[in-house]
């Protein structure tokens, strides 16, 4: 059983199974952790007003704490005998995890090696060059988690209705990237297979939490018997697709590896949004309604394989007649 801290995987996946009323007690067993824990869990952060666990409301909740947590390490150490104390071991070439340990023993008072490491990049950077073993680089006490998209079914089991473009709601996703390190923001794009229709928002990274909850945001509330399919990539963006499946009722579906032309409606709009925004794009610098300006220029621009309509006429099924006096 693992007694390690809760991941936000887990966090949605406890969200799921309560809907689904399991137990707590099943849901340890789901998750391999103890049931106590996700009782606590669950109490802790559940909501005041409808007592409900939503699962973003705990996220979001939980991040808070920490933060005031680090910012109370923080201003516990400037200006006291705990300050001294670390700069003078410091210097004397002790580690920050000797350090800490030394002061728990002697004062029975609580500290953390990270506490210290962050204490001294931030405020001291010039004593990591000559007194840390490890010269610049920064303590990595967290592990990137890794990611497998598990329980796929792929593209070849997709009804012949999606392959024949009969019908709307079926959809395909992507990321569009700006290959620059500094910048973690991504576009990520939807495109409705038979109107063309171009969905598209801005997200702070390319990871499955934000394209989970941006997934959710547009397709929670629509209707049932509106929600078809989706067919992703293989990034691990969409690790998620079984969560994404619960939230929105779609049929997820994923392209096979190397294949692009499989999504060739989406790979087409992508290149018609780097129109405006060229590879060079910083897209930081984009804001939410310009990038809306760009995808109604495209959503209203007729295309031949839709016999000249735009695809907005296509998706809504309403024509629009242009004002053509001169």
């Amino acid at each position: 059983m693992s007694h390690k801290q809760f991941t936000e995987k887990d966090i949605y996946s406890i969200e799921i199974y309560k809907k689904e009323w399991y137990n707590h007690y099943q849901i340890g067993v789901k998750l391999n952790k103890n049931h106590t824990s996700v009782d606590r869990l669950v109490k802790k952060y559940k909501s005041p007003k409808t007592w409900i666990f939503y699962a973003s409301q705990c996220i979001k909740r939980r991040n808070e704490l920490r933060s005031q947590t680090n910012k109370n390490n923080k201003n516990r150490i400037k200006n006291s005998k705990l300050e001294l104390f670390i700069l003078k071991y410091i210097k004397k070439y002790w580690s920050p995890e000797q350090i800490a340990w030394r002061w728990k023993n002697e004062t029975k008072e609580s500290l953390s090696k990270d506490t210290i490491y962050n204490y001294i990049y931030e405020n001291h950077p010039y004593l990591v060059k000559k007194y840390f073993r490890r010269k610049w680089k920064r303590y990595q006490h967290k592990r990137r988690e890794r990611y497998s998209l598990k329980d796929r079914k792929m593209i070849d089991t997709r009804p012949e209705i999606v392959e024949n473009r009969d019908r709307i709601w079926d959809w395909e996703w992507d990321t569009v990237i700006w290959l620059r390190w500094w910048s973690k923001q991504v576009i990520l794009t939807n495109v409705d297979r038979k109107s063309w229709y171009l969905l598209a928002r801005k997200i702070k990274d390319k990871s499955w939490n934000s394209v989970l909850e941006w997934t959710i945001e547009v397709f929670r509330n629509i209707p049932q018997y509106k929600t078809k399919t989706m067919t992703y990539d293989n990034g691990r963006e969409f690790s998620e697709h079984r969560a994404i499946e619960y939230f929105t009722n779609l049929d997820v579906y994923f392209a096979d590896p190397y294949c692009s032309w499989q999504r060739w409606s989406n790979e087409n709009t992508n290149w018609l949004l780097r129109q405006f925004t060229p590879k060079k794009t910083d897209f930081e610098k984009i804001t939410q309604n310009q990038l809306k300006y760009y995808i109604s220029l495209i959503n209203f621009r007729p295309r031949k394989r839709l016999n000249y309509k735009t695809p907005h006429e296509v998706f809504f099924d309403k024509q629009f007649k242009l004002c053509v006096s001169l």
